[in-house]
């Protein structure tokens, strides 16, 4: 069967659209009847207004933020995502670039917050953080001259250039062109755990980047081992989707699952998905493990602080109690990054 357009459109229900969303499903999401079966089976929503996220965003921490500058054009810089989060009296945020060092200027920004505070143009800081994105490669050389600089919290293992992304996407990548953490026995390699036993004696986060299951669950096992924080980059996106399963036996590791805006608001990036999974993830996995962050800056979504502020309405509206979405915003991030 094929649509106005000549593409070919699966018949059967059942069949599968990405890794578990179905055609049924997705018939089911862009119906007719879809806005008000959803408003009928979630009467939270009707109660829903501007300004009902205004309190859970006080403490907040948005620990996965794309700000200018950057390799590509962001909707904001970081210097104007800091002053809204202050604004929302937001505890902290931290600005993850996928190829450099964040955190020299992450350190400025948080001078210039400081100096509002200071002279009365802000009357709330807001902690700024940054980190080391590892597409370039696994190089511990590199890393243990990233720790040095201040405002650093967090280790990006590899997006683009990841070979589990690669191989996950069918791509039959090579390794002289893709980053590999884990070798074909399972063991991860040398330099990997270097870092992760860097992370370890500095108390930084790890962000597992965008990878598979087969890489992840050695890359778990051993931060675990050694007591390192680690947490999942959006495991719901099509990009690097798990399996609820998956993110269950990661979690029992004691990875945090990132429960982040994307895929909760679909997007022009993704505009095929289920934003309920978000909430089954919560409910399955339980709000101990999760851990919220927007991942927004990318120039065709809302921006971060607006992000958390839709994402958060979305919570409420379908029923994810507030204190869950607390431990999820303020409680976890914190645990995440170590500031507590």
């Amino acid at each position: 069967m094929c649509d106005d357009h000549g593409l070919a459109i699966p018949g059967n229900g059942s069949d599968l659209v990405g890794r578990v969303l179905t055609v049924q499903r997705v018939r089911e999401l862009n119906s007719r009847s879809y806005f008000y079966e959803m408003l009928k089976d979630n009467p939270e929503l009707t109660a829903i207004r501007p300004g009902v996220e205004d309190e859970l965003l006080v403490g907040a921490i948005d620990h996965h933020i794309h700000a200018y500058p950057d390799f590509v054009p962001r909707s904001q810089d970081m210097l104007q995502i800091a002053v809204e989060a202050s604004r929302a009296r937001m505890r902290a945020i931290a600005f993850k670039d996928h190829w450099n060092i964040t955190a020299g200027a992450a350190y400025l920004v948080q001078r210039q917050i400081d100096e509002m505070v200071l002279d009365g143009r802000l009357a709330h800081r807001v902690e700024v953080y940054g980190g080391l994105g590892l597409n370039l490669g696994i190089n511990p050389e590199a890393v243990r001259v990233g720790l040095q600089y201040p405002n650093f919290a967090c280790i990006w293992l590899p997006t683009f250039k990841s070979y589990g992304w690669a191989r996950s996407a069918g791509m039959n990548p090579s390794e002289d062109e893709y980053v590999r953490l884990v070798d074909d026995a399972g063991n991860v390699l040398p330099a990997m755990r270097a870092v992760l036993e860097m992370a370890a004696e500095k108390g930084v986060a790890v962000a597992l980047g965008h990878t598979d299951f087969e890489e992840l669950l050695p890359l778990a096992t051993m931060a675990a081992s050694l007591g390192v924080r680690t947490v999942l980059d959006h495991p719901l996106l099509e990009l690097n989707k798990l399996l609820i399963e998956e993110m269950e036996q990661l979690a029992a590791l004691g990875t945090y699952v990132g429960t982040y805006c994307q895929p909760m608001i679909p997007s022009l990036y993704q505009p095929v998905a289920d934003p309920m999974e978000t909430v089954e993830v919560i409910r399955r996995i339980g709000a101990a493990r999760c851990v919220s962050g927007s991942d927004f800056g990318q120039v065709l979504h809302l921006d971060a602080i607006d992000g958390m502020r839709v994402f958060v309405r979305a919570l409420l509206g379908f029923g994810v109690p507030s204190e869950a979405i607390r431990t999820i915003l303020c409680d976890n991030p914190a645990k995440l990054l170590g500031l507590d």
